[in-house]
């Protein structure tokens, strides 16, 4: 059930656009994607491209941060056990790491415990509590959880047990009784950067401790760790995340970090540039595999250990583990999969809720995030262990799973999250109730609309803009993630020259693209099959992202391809020519005095605002209006008029081509190619003939059958057209015959089934214009001087019988239709 994404992209005045390149010093491309992002402030822009780390806030504007700080210097300088309470995924074992080293290194009595994800779960619990009070602590610090946690606060302040909660989950209105709670979510913290990770909490403690203890900067050494924890978590890398990540990207490339060294050097990635995406796809699953699959406090162990040959031999193990993760993965997806295609009704349940015996806990939160990735719908993947069920979240924008899963929580043992991801932990026997409960919020906040994937494009490109300056200069908006996206960019009605499928498989697909004689590469990774649906000489949009690739020492800018489909230039010229066809008639005659005298009465109309203008005068009068058209140029540039006039203006409009519907006509109609015999025009109140039209004959013949008071023609009526998509040469006769003759069997018979790919055949192989009109036009010429004889094939096809002329010549003159369409060619401007 994967569907078609719908493309979303703003639009953004030239003069705008102009003004903020200069104002912030930027090219006209980079202005363009700063204001599709809604930015337009150039002070902004330039602290953006230029983050530095002095822009960093005052910890101590975090609330309780002072409370903290106190008690852990307090702690140290009293020798007291400290305990570092983490989590087991990349965020949580970065943040224990961070501080068990720190406090190690300032001879603290310290220790950590990472929670078991199968046994234990999410956060504190009531088993890890109890076992950590038989194990003489003074204080514990948590990273990356606990907010939560008031029960187990308490049962530790009940023992007199310290706690410091440092996290960065969503809160509810209050935060357990604790010592101090560092979190930029509380309800009463007015720190102004709300989106850290929880490592970049655990940094800004170390921030704080480094002030009060006068080594401060000291905590920078830790910002390879804190930008791996970052970037894996998924928080949006804007504002402080941007700047920690971007000094801590650079620090990887030579890290001291024994640990993490060995990881990069098993991952095999040592030669490869260190990026956001190396970070989240290379490196974050194999710290993951230690949580999902062993045991989490290894990661610790490998990014605080100064053994050159422990680090190795954990690295080795986490990517084995990994490998592990791999193969578990596909198989519960396979299940989840065909679970949900044979048992759920996606028609009624806009979340997914799927459950399974056995299926591992660390792995189902990767396999919702694909459920969710291929459906399109909030996913949540329950894995069922006797008398016990955990489950992992994901989302899609606009449904916050922390909100869902609390309107539940009467029948859940333990949830807790973020809007997008979250886990939770109920009995089996209350599944089935869960499922009824977050479907009927999901009703409550999501419409049919909200469930139709979406691809948010940046900006608009052409073939200018293609260069490797262009390139170099959209980097310096990296790092790249959530919330700053690597630029999405399209690019319009590009004919494909070659397309192959490459890489192991044949899983990739490799396109060379030919732009008005621009040779342009791009890849389109994970979509070999492409293949079997485009072919030299379509024309396609594209969705990508542009980049450098450099090959032998040379370098060319190529597309990495998002989505692809058919042109919507050449779907439109499709549809224009297909019904083109069934309603002109270039052989009836007519008198030229009737016919200019009809259309000299015509009354003009012209608005200082055009044709958009128009149509909200008439509509504000309620009148029904008809625009009609007959080029393919004209109805692109009314579809854009009427785009922008209905985001401001509810406008109801419909394009309708050839005929119109016997009801529900909206109060703009766009008729393109209007039939003489059956449009329906007699019940507008206006009809306005707009851009160029083909023949002034086909004009008459249908203003004729139209009450004459209510015709109009906007500006002047201008007969015109692009010869080549027209008229028929000798040329396109001979390429027409000679591909049918090349088709044809012993019983002289082609069958023609789409007459569109005929055409687009016919422009491969013999170099020439060619459409779908043309094509049929041919073939009616053909018919007429009996070289053929044509049979009805579908809706869009063709069988053809070739006659047998022998060495006979043939006149094409001979053809009243093909006299007719040279004769085109004499019309003038009225």
């Amino acid at each position: 059930m994967e569907r078609d994404r719908l493309w979303l992209m703003n639009d953004l005045p030239k003069e705008k656009v102009d003004r903020l390149a200069k104002e912030a010093g930027v090219s006209k491309l980079l202005a363009r994607i700063f204001l599709s992002r809604g930015v337009d402030d150039p002070d902004y822009i330039k602290d953006f491209l230029n983050p530095t780390l002095d822009k960093l806030n005052d910890p101590f504007e975090l609330r309780d941060m002072e409370k903290a700080a106190d008690r852990i210097i307090k702690a140290v300088h009293n020798n007291e056990k400290i305990l570092i309470y983490g989590d087991y995924d990349v965020d949580g074992v970065t943040s224990t790491s961070i501080l068990y080293d720190f406090f190690s290194k300032h001879n603290a009595d310290v220790c950590y415990y990472i929670p078991d994800r199968l046994n234990e779960g999410y956060g504190i619990s009531m088993v890890a509590a109890e076992k950590i009070s038989d194990m003489d602590i003074d204080l514990i610090i948590t990273v990356d959880c606990g907010i939560t946690a008031f029960e187990e606060v308490k049962y530790f302040t009940d023992k007199n047990i310290d706690i410091i909660i440092t996290d960065h989950h969503e809160c509810r209105e209050s935060v357990p009784d604790a010592c101090a709670v560092v979190n930029p979510h509380r309800l009463d913290c007015t720190y102004s950067f709300k989106e850290l990770a929880g490592v970049g909490v655990a940094y800004k403690l170390l921030e704080a401790l480094a002030k009060k203890m006068g080594i401060q900067g000291i905590e920078r050494r830790y910002l390879d760790l804190v930008a791996l924890g970052t970037v894996a978590d998924v928080v949006p890398l804007l504002g402080e995340n941007r700047i920690i990540v971007k000094y801590g990207l650079s620090m990887i490339e030579k890290t001291s970090n024994i640990g993490l060294r060995s990881l990069i050097k098993v991952a095999g990635a040592e030669n490869r540039e260190i990026n956001s995406f190396l970070l989240s796809f290379i490196l974050a699953p194999r710290i993951n595999a230690a949580g999902r699959i062993g045991d989490a406090s290894r990661a610790v162990r490998l990014l605080t250990t100064d053994d050159e040959e422990e680090a190795l031999k954990i690295a080795k193990e986490l990517d084995e583990q990994n490998i592990y993760r791999k193969q578990n993965e596909l198989a519960i997806l396979e299940e989840a999969v065909n679970t949900i295609e044979t048992d759920i009704n996606l028609s009624k349940e806009k979340v997914i809720v799927v459950a399974g015996e056995g299926w591992h806990h660390g792995i189902i939160g990767i396999v919702s995030s694909k459920i969710t990735e291929k459906y399109y719908r909030p996913s949540i993947l329950i894995s069922i262990d006797g008398d016990a069920a955990k489950g992992s979240a994901r989302s899609i924008e606009g449904f916050n799973l922390f909100k869902a899963l609390t309107h539940c929580e009467g029948i859940l043992e333990k949830y807790g999250g973020h809007e997008q991801a979250a886990g939770l932990a109920l009995k089996p026997e209350n599944i089935d109730e869960f499922r009824r409960m977050i479907n009927e919020y999901a009703d409550s906040v999501l419409g049919e609309d909200d469930l139709v994937p979406r691809m948010k494009i940046d900006v608009s490109i052409t073939g200018e803009d293609m260069t490797i300056d262009n390139c170099k200069e959209l980097k310096l908006l990296a790092p790249f993630g959530e919330g700053n996206p690597l630029p999405v960019l399209r690019y319009d009605n590009l004919k494909v020259g070659q397309i192959r499928s490459v890489g192991q498989d044949s899983k990739h697909a490799k396109i060379r693209f030919d732009d008005n004689g621009a040779v342009i590469d791009g890849i389109f990774f994970n979509s070999g099959d492409l293949v079997e649906c485009y072919g030299e000489a379509d024309f396609v949009d594209v969705v990508c992202s542009m980049e450098v690739n450099s090959w032998n020492g040379r370098e060319n800018v190529q597309l990495n391809i998002k989505d692809i489909r058919p042109a919507g230039a050449m779907e439109r010229q499709n549809k224009f020519y297909f019904s083109l066809d069934g309603c002109i008639d270039f052989i009836i005659p007519q008198e030229d005095n009737i016919v200019d005298e009809v259309l000299a009465k015509l009354p003009a109309i012209d608005y200082p605002g055009g044709i958009g203008e128009a149509i909200d005068v008439f509509s504000a009068r309620g009148e029904k209006t008809a625009i009609l058209i007959n080029s393919p140029a004209s109805l692109e540039y009314i579809e854009n008029v009427l785009k922008k006039a209905s985001l401001s203006v509810e406008i109801k409009y419909g394009i309708f081509y050839s005929f119109l519907p016997h009801d529900n006509i909206e109060s703009v109609s766009i008729v393109v190619n209007p039939h003489p015999e059956g449009a329906l025009l007699s019940s507008f109140d206006r009809v306005i003939l707009y851009g160029a039209w083909i023949s002034k004959d086909y004009v008459y013949q249908i203003v004729r059958k139209i009450d004459l008071s209510r015709v109009y023609v906007y500006n002047k009526i201008i007969i015109d057209f692009i010869e080549d998509d027209i008229v028929l040469k000798r040329q396109d006769m001979a390429a027409v015959y000679k591909y049918l003759k090349s088709g044809s069997k012993e019983d002289n018979r082609v069958v023609l089934e789409d007459l569109f790919a005929v055409a687009r055949d016919v422009s491969r192989k013999y170099h020439i214009p060619m459409n779908y009109f043309k094509v049929k036009t041919a073939i009616q010429v053909f018919e007429e001087l009996s070289l053929v004889k044509k049979l009805p094939y579908g809706q869009k096809g063709h069988i053809i019988i070739l006659n047998d002329i022998g060495n006979n010549r043939t006149n094409l003159e001979n053809s009243c239709l093909f006299r007719s369409m040279q004769m085109l060619l004499e019309n003038i401007y009225i």
